[in-house]
């Protein structure tokens, strides 16, 4: 690994490990780079804003909560696999509650930097049926609106939103009469 990429790595775990313990809003790019062992200049070199940090981590984050997630999917339907990896990623999202507002905050108008990531993501949930970049993208916008609506109810549990999630899958399935 090139010293550049170290140093990126670097920041980039401290960076999490400061957002966890301090909250995302009460750490400083200061702080950061003083952990890191940096420049606070380096820090800016590599990531432009604090909120770039949260995105590069929350988005490795949601890769290794996914590839985890694989190990145990036995689902076959896209509906029941979405609610396998929600279980996953509602419970980190909730764990860490006060960045993931953050976040969803700061990239709502900026979408793009997931993209490649949710497009995967759809995908993987119909990866042993035909895909339906209709339906796929339905299903996504009920999984999001969940997570929404889960992180706001400051008493929302994981169960309580697979719960909520489900419900509305089996509209969004349901033949139109």
């Amino acid at each position: 690994m090139k010293k550049r990429e170290i140093t990126y790595n670097k920041i980039l775990r401290v960076s999490w490990q400061l957002f966890q313990d301090n909250g995302f809003e009460n750490t400083t790019t200061r702080q950061i780079a003083q952990a890191a062992n940096v420049a606070t200049g380096t820090v800016f070199s590599h990531f432009p804003t604090k909120l770039d940090m949260l995105k590069v981590a929350m988005h490795n984050q949601i890769d290794e909560l996914i590839n985890e997630a694989k190990t145990s999917d036995k689902q076959h339907s896209a509906s029941l696999k979405l609610h396998h990896y929600a279980k996953y990623l509602f419970a980190f999202y909730l764990s860490n509650r006060d960045f993931s507002k953050e976040l969803l905050c700061g990239i709502i108008w900026h979408g793009e930097f997931f993209t490649e990531q949710l497009n995967l993501f759809k995908h993987l949930l119909f990866s042993e049926q035909e895909y339906n970049e209709l339906k796929a993208t339905v299903m996504m916008d009920c999984y999001f609106m969940t997570l929404l609506e889960g992180l706001s109810n400051e008493r929302s549990s994981v169960d309580q939103m697979l719960h909520s999630l489900s419900q509305k899958l089996k509209l969004v399935s349901q033949p139109s009469v």
